[in-house]
């Protein structure tokens, strides 16, 4: 499974093919909402990230028939991968801001 999420190659690709680059995403999203304020760049790539977003959820999760708790076990796994992710990343970079200080 591959580590590193890159939001150009799933906008290009306009296709969300796992559960934890859906989570990854949503958390790009919402980076996005507060960058989409100040430009009109980030605005349309959020714009394009939310319409693939809907695209797997309406594909994944529409259908009530077919969530089963291992596909609930998946998502919770997914949750959690992509917010652990974002924290070791947020933390880098306050040690990173925090050398470059001193």
């Amino acid at each position: 499974m591959k580590t590193h999420f890159d939001l150009e190659k799933i906008i290009e690709s306009g296709i969300i093919t796992n559960e934890l680059d859906y989570e990854r995403a949503l958390i790009s999203d919402r980076k996005l909402r507060l960058l989409a304020k100040d430009s009109v760049h980030f605005k349309n790539l959020r714009s394009k990230l939310r319409e693939i977003i809907e695209k797997y959820e309406n594909v994944e999760w529409n259908d009530v028939d077919k969530i089963d708790d291992r596909k609930l076990l998946e998502s919770d796994k997914s949750e959690r991968i992509a917010e652990l992710e974002r924290l070791f990343r947020e933390n880098r970079k306050q040690i990173i801001r925090k050398k470059l200080k001193e």
